[in-house]
C-alpha cells in the first residue's frame, strides 16, 4: 500500500470516528469494518459522513455509489475515495 493510500485511510478513519455515535479508536476500523454493524451508524450518520467526506476530500459521490450496502463498508469508502482523487488528478 502506498503512502497516499495510507494517508487517505487515516483521514477517513478520523472522519468516521468524528461521526460515530459511540467512542471508538481508529485501530478498531479495519478493511472489513461495517459502519452499521460495528459502529452503529444509522442513515442520518451515514449521510453526515458522506457530506464530511465530500468536504474533506473535495470530491462528489456518484449517485450509484450511495447505496447503504456499499457505502457502509470502510474498504469500499477508502477505495472509492482513492479512485475519485486519482480521477480528479487526471
Amino acid at each position: 500500500m502506498n503512502t497516499q493510500h495510507d494517508t487517505i485511510g487515516q483521514k477517513l478513519k478520523s472522519i468516521i470516528l468524528k461521526n460515530a455515535s459511540l467512542n471508538h479508536i481508529d485501530s478498531e476500523i479495519t478493511d472489513e469494518s461495517d459502519l452499521i454493524e460495528d459502529f452503529q451508524f444509522d442513515s442520518i450518520l451515514i449521510m453526515q459522513l458522506v457530506i464530511d467526506i465530500e468536504e474533506s476530500f473535495e470530491i462528489q459521490f456518484d449517485d450509484d455509489f450511495l447505496l447503504v450496502e456499499f457505502i457502509s463498508k470502510y474498504k469500499n469508502l477508502k477505495d472509492y475515495i482513492v479512485n475519485m482523487i486519482f480521477r480528479k488528478g487526471e
